[in-house]
């Protein structure tokens, strides 16, 4: 297989920068996603990725080969749509043995491949289907199993599960990642669903306004965002700014006008600057405790989750998000006690151009 490697990336269209000087390294085998709201150039880069565009500036190297302004035919990568892209007068057999045929592989070797190829997929017996007479999730199969069967380096899906419902992308998603586990392909995976990235991914990049702004795995970025945007998009979280009061011990105390919150200290910090201090609902501890960070807010609103209750509180005339279980009853205007472990509560730099209460 082959390892990916992007230095430098720089693609303008006009004024607009899409990719500001991002690089990244994916390992050979590793199911890597490019996660971010829409227009922050991860599809763009996907583009690059492929050779269907080609950089300002910048190189793109497979297994340390500079394939940057190589031809997409020469890279033997191949795409995953969102929109499928199947030929509706072609069988899913015919579909699927397309880019075979382009090769001009020997139709027994063909027809062999293509069957292997349906049994990965689980889709043996749709072979003599038309795409109008399957479902989503068997069309997106069919695309999966015509990118897969011409045997490329990297495969690369671009939002592959956004046409499909709720249920589809959750079973779809599974698929992928055990499909991708099993022939251990190189895979660059597209989407702007926080979910889908975390569940799928080996490891994930954060984009937004064409910069990469943090790597890591699911769980490193779910637990430790290293700044605003990352806190604000993956997941549920609280971030509120104020001023960095005391430090102590790899901690410190934020002023939050009214009342006071002790974090973890993720950078290097100078009492008296300005820092976000960010954490999650789920780190919460609703009710009346002899804990540090207790903090007393009103109830605004009582959102019902399934198996417990998202509660947004007022405090100190900042809005706060925390979970609670669903034993009890809560009231919107009701008074509410929570506390927050301190090593729970993450001290950051401000900025990335989230609108964080002040």
């Amino acid at each position: 297989m082959v390892s990916v490697k992007l230095r430098n990336i720089r693609k303008t269209f006009g004024e607009v920068v899409a990719l500001d000087n991002v690089s990244l390294d994916i390992e050979d085998g590793e199911l890597f996603t490019l996660l971010g709201p829409s227009g922050c150039g991860k599809t763009t880069l996907l583009r690059i990725i492929a050779g269907l565009e080609f950089p300002d500036s910048g190189k793109v190297l497979f297994n340390g080969r500079d394939v940057t302004y190589v031809k997409a035919s020469r890279r033997n990568t191949a795409m995953v749509f969102q929109n499928y892209a199947l030929w509706p007068h072609m069988t899913v057999f015919e579909n699927i043995a397309f880019g075979l045929q382009i090769r001009k592989v020997p139709k027994n070797e063909i027809k062999k491949k293509v069957y292997d190829i349906l049994r990965l997929v689980r889709l043996e017996g749709l072979e003599k289907r038309f795409p109008g007479q399957l479902s989503g999730g068997q069309q997106q199969r069919v695309a999966l199993a015509r990118a897969l069967v011409v045997e490329p380096d990297v495969l690369l899906l671009d939002e592959p599960l956004s046409n499909l419902d709720a249920k589809l992308r959750i079973e779809m998603r599974e698929e992928i990642r055990r499909i991708q586990k099993e022939i251990g392909i190189t895979t660059i995976y597209v989407t702007h669903d926080q979910e889908e990235a975390l569940t799928i991914s080996d490891r994930v990049a954060v984009m937004n306004r064409g910069r990469v702004l943090q790597i890591g795995t699911p769980i490193e970025i779910y637990r430790d965002p290293k700044n605003e945007f990352v806190a604000s998009f993956i997941g549920k979280s609280t971030l509120l700014r104020g001023v960095l009061k005391k430090i102590l011990d790899g901690y410190g105390v934020v002023d939050l006008g009214g009342f006071e919150v002790k974090g973890k200290l993720e950078d290097r910090f100078k009492e008296g600057e300005k820092v976000t201090v960010v954490f999650r609902p789920e780190d919460c501890i609703v009710g009346d405790t002899t804990s540090e960070n207790r903090i007393e807010g009103i109830v605004e609103s009582v959102m019902f989750i399934g198996s417990y209750f998202h509660i947004r509180l007022s405090v100190g005339g900042k809005s706060v998000l925390v979970k609670a279980e669903i034993d009890k009853n809560y009231n919107e205007g009701m008074s509410l006690t929570f506390s927050i472990p301190p090593e729970e509560v993450k001290i950051i730099r401000p900025g990335d151009g989230v609108e964080v209460e002040t």
